[in-house]
């Protein structure tokens, strides 16, 4: 049969054969299976990462399909050996990673919507199935870091590097050195006193009749978790902010909470049910409106912060004692080496093309609230050389290094394991 009329087949099936797709068995691992459908459900999260659509490329994710099956192989694997050695991974960890993925994956499908056709399922329902492939995929992450940490590199071995793939490297992009400072905006007690009453009033329609379920899908400002009832699955404790947490780990279960605020703004929870150190939890959340004048009162204290500043240590001093970033405040509010052209929040990138090395920004308004940026230096990009891009090239060949260790490993330890790998394919088509 012709190759990609073969996969264009293979492509036209995916939606139809989804209740087949359960049933069928990627490969088998030991006394272990990967089930075909988690295969297509990491091809699939990849390939609308990359932008690849599966109909319009379909050699493409054919080998992204492949890859992803051999990557499951080899987690399973390495799962099985950190078991022996105890590494696990918070709940709070596949949270934020599942959500990190999430937010790339519709920030480069331009749409939540376009990014749900690209992976074959709401993002709700994505979630929830890759879950467990995630906590997987962390733990596989953490297990080979501890096994190549101690792997170091010397200057000659960069050099040998350097001199062996100098025509093949790419051009550095420029970056930009650069530090914030975060004010996210903060919703007047006039907005605080309506948010709470809304949601006082939602809890006394639940007491009175309406659903849980369909009050969060009506009034939830949640919108991951709204189009699932307001369900956020089983949770461990660490995975939500301590407000959320207390009454979560507290509450009898089929009770409905009064309202609980935390920064996000004002919940309802309730617990369905409770499994060793997991409940499974579900909520209402109705955040406080931001009005004009709240926004008018965090630029001008934005704008009076940047007065008080007039060196690079005032503004990394400011940045931790001002900065609503968590993240990276008590670093100074260091961002790192910004590529302009790849940074997905753009008015920063737009605006460090402004700034020359050493100025402070104006504040600058984004979804997360006003930044005051401090652009430390300028790396310009190009070729790469010795002199100039010494540090990143011995990070390239440091991970080269690692990377040609981990496939050595692995591939002896796949051959101590039986492996079977089942075409990828339907036996519709075969027939």
């Amino acid at each position: 049969m012709n190759y990609l009329i073969y996969i264009l087949m293979f492509l036209s099936l995916i939606q139809a054969q989804q209740a087949v797709l359960l049933d069928k068995v990627s490969s088998v691992v030991e006394n272990k299976i990967i089930l075909l459908s988690d295969v297509v459900l990491a091809a699939n999260a990849i390939a609308a990462e990359q932008k690849i659509n599966p109909n319009t490329n379909p050699k493409e994710f054919f080998n992204i399909l492949k890859n992803a099956q051999e990557s499951m192989i080899e987690q399973l694997l390495i799962i099985e050996m950190a078991a022996i050695d105890s590494v696990s991974v918070l709940e709070s960890e596949v949270e934020n990673a599942l959500n990190n993925q999430i937010n790339n994956i519709i920030s480069q499908a331009g749409s939540k919507e376009k990014a749900e056709e690209l992976l074959g399922k709401k993002i709700s329902d994505f979630k929830r199935s890759y879950k467990d492939d995630m906590r997987g995929k962390l733990v596989a992450e953490k297990y080979t870091s501890s096994l190549t940490q101690k792997i170091n590199i010397t200057r000659g071995e960069v050099i040998n590097f350097f001199d062996t793939y100098k025509d093949s490297l790419p051009s550095f992009p420029t970056t930009y050195d650069t530090y914030h400072i975060l004010l996210e905006i903060k919703p007047s007690k006039e907005s605080e006193k309506k948010a709470l009453e809304k949601i006082l009033n939602i809890k006394n329609k639940i007491e009175n009749g309406l659903s849980f379920e369909e009050a969060a899908k009506t009034f939830s400002e949640d919108p991951m978790s709204k189009v699932g009832g307001g369900n956020l699955g089983y949770v461990s404790r660490g995975s939500f902010v301590k407000e959320f947490e207390k009454v979560a780990f507290t509450i009898e279960k089929n009770v409905l909470s009064k309202p609980v605020k935390s920064r996000f703004g004002y919940h309802l929870i309730e617990v369905l049910d409770r499994a060793g150190e997991k409940v499974l939890v579900r909520h209402i959340l109705i955040r406080p409106q931001i009005s004009e004048s709240d926004k008018i009162n965090t630029y001008n204290q934005a704008e009076k912060i940047k007065k008080d500043i007039t060196n690079k240590d005032d503004f990394i001093n400011s940045a931790k004692k001002f900065s609503d970033d968590n993240t990276n405040n008590k670093n100074g509010g260091y961002l790192g080496l910004i590529d302009i052209n790849t940074y997905q929040i753009s008015e920063i990138s737009n605006k460090l093309k402004e700034l020359k090395a050493g100025s402070i920004s104006t504040p600058i308004l984004t979804d997360y609230g006003y930044h005051i940026l401090f652009l430390n230096k300028i790396n310009v990009g190009g070729k790469p050389t010795l002199e100039k891009n010494y540090i990143d090239l011995e990070k390239i060949a440091l991970n080269k290094k690692k990377s040609d260790w981990y496939q050595n490993w692995i591939n002896k330890i796949k051959s101590q394991f039986y492996i079977k790998r089942n075409p990828l394919t339907y036996p519709q088509i075969n027939g």
